[in-house]
């Protein structure tokens, strides 16, 4: 924390009257039971009420039925009245980057004050939950969670950070736990004078962990004077398990799905979900991220039964949106799940995630990914972009640049799908994938001497790679036959290059 009082400087509007009074580390004593939990009544809780029971029973039927797609009508049907489009921000931002968004913020790593490496998924945890349920808020424009880590045990210079991002606001603090209970000192600064406006202590009990957060959030958006009209905490809408070790091990699980993706830590992730499970069936933030495992060994080539798995995953997500159909990351998964072989269904559910949570980079890249798929190509351009400005130092951006490069080789804009290629493979030297189109738009524009350099790389990555074998990868991707003609002319340009053909 930089600044442990409370500056006369406010954001545009001042604090309701009825915000909780500041606290200093010093005036405070450790809590003898759980903070209350606040009762937001805002139009989207009111309106879900009316709905929610319809839905609910709608969506239980849909997955009895045989999957989601009963629900998804329904869904379709009431989203755009519930949700109206959130994204505006979003996109005027991408297209106007010199212009911090009033609303915009970044969530940076809370500290861990337990002086225990072992209990830094707490507070990681914490920091991610909280980036997420702000992002739901209207208007706002929220940095990814992965560009948002690269900062973490980093000295921040915030007036340098405002410019780097392009973002007005950022959020710190840090987390202690004793036992079961559990104290989080936060504050909001105004990133143009380098300045805490606004800072305050919250105690709880790791028992009632969503409570707590929800106080934090609830603050925050006061703070900055937003009504929490159109968006809850996404810790509100979850099941709140009754059992602390239950949500402990889905912590400990999601800190691991965040880790460097890699089959070891996947199947040590889907574990801490499983165990969480075990003490409680019915944690839905442990169905999620088991299914996101499911989902992400799936697509990685991971799985020895893919169509048991898909099953598997298809029905843990069904589970959560039956019980909470306004959940981002469930959308989010369902889509991973459907993106090879089905890319409109996938589109779909990118789509519902957006809605859900405007200032998801991932769902924005996923999307963009779909488009190509789906064979509409020259629309994957827009959100991708919007990914890389959301959250410009993720550790995903390589594969992002990827995907303009591949939006730009489909439709033949091969000089730009160059650049992009080239940018793609200088951030993740070890992805094969860039390699590929940029020796297609090599051979495609006559540049054999460049495709021939680019080939002996690919071949040290992929000395299996054929145009027979790429042929075949695609075509199972997808069936639409524009993402197949397109194809073609890329498999095409590979043999003009000289890649052999098996």
């Amino acid at each position: 924390m930089t600044n442990s009082e409370v500056s006369n400087d406010q954001p545009d509007k001042p604090a309701s009257d009825n915000d909780p009074p500041n606290k200093t580390a010093a005036d405070k004593e450790p809590p003898d039971k759980p903070a209350p939990r606040l009762n937001f009544k805002g139009r989207l809780r009111a309106r879900l009420q009316l709905l929610g029971g319809a839905i609910a029973s709608v969506a239980a039927v849909g997955a009895i039925a045989g999957g989601l797609v009963g629900y998804w009508t329904v869904w379709k049907t009431v989203r755009t009245d519930v949700f109206p489009d959130k994204q505006t921000t979003q996109r005027a931002a991408t297209a106007r980057p010199d212009i911090a968004p009033r609303l915009s913020l970044v969530v940076l790593p809370f500290a861990n004050l337990n002086n225990d490496p072992e209990q830094d998924y707490f507070a990681d945890g914490i920091t991610t939950d909280l980036t997420t349920d702000l992002a739901q808020m209207p208007g706002a424009f929220v940095i990814g969670r992965g560009t948002a880590f690269t900062y973490k045990n980093k000295q921040i210079d915030f007036r340098m950070l405002g410019k780097d991002l392009g973002i007005r606001w950022a959020v710190q603090g840090a987390v202690q736990r004793a036992g079961n209970q559990v104290r989080m000192n936060v504050s909001l600064a105004d990133l143009s004078t380098g300045r805490d406006v606004w800072s305050d202590r919250f105690d709880g009990d790791r028992t009632n962990l969503a409570a707590l957060q929800e106080q934090v959030t609830a603050r925050l958006a006061r703070s900055l004077n937003v009504q929490l009209v159109q968006a809850e905490s996404r810790r509100s809408q979850m099941d709140q398990s009754r059992n602390p070790d239950a949500v402990d091990f889905s912590m400990r699980g999601w800190a691991k799905v965040y880790e460097l993706g890699t089959e070891i830590t996947n199947a040590q992730a889907k574990d801490l979900f499983d165990s969480a499970l075990r003490l409680d069936s019915d944690n839905t933030d442990a169905m999620l991220g088991k299914a996101w495992c499911i989902a992400n060994g799936v697509n990685s080539g991971w799985s020895t039964s893919v169509v048991e798995d898909k099953k598997t995953a298809t029905k843990l997500i069904d589970e959560v949106l039956a019980k909470h159909p306004a959940t981002a990351n469930a959308h989010l998964a369902m889509g991973s799940i459907l993106n090879y072989g089905n890319p409109e269904g996938a589109l779909s559910e990118f789509d519902a995630a957006l809605e859900i949570d405007p200032n998801s980079p991932v769902a924005y890249a996923s999307k963009g990914i779909a488009l190509i798929t789906a064979g509409r190509a020259r629309e994957a351009f827009s959100p991708v972009q919007i990914a890389l400005r959301l959250s410009p130092k993720d550790p995903a951006v390589g594969l992002w640049h990827f995907f303009l490069c591949h939006a730009h080789v489909h439709v033949h804009q091969y000089n730009e799908a160059i650049e992009a290629c080239r940018r793609s493979i200088n951030l993740n030297k070890l992805n094969w994938l860039p390699y590929v189109d940029l020796i297609s738009a090599y051979g495609a524009t006559g540049q054999l001497e460049m495709a021939k350099q680019m080939l002996a790389e690919l071949n040290a990555i992929r000395p299996d790679f054929t145009v027979q074998w790429f042929h075949q990868i695609g075509y199972a991707r997808s069936s639409h036959p524009q993402f197949r003609l397109e194809y073609d002319d890329i498999v095409d340009g590979l043999r003009k290059a000289g890649v052999r053909e098996q």
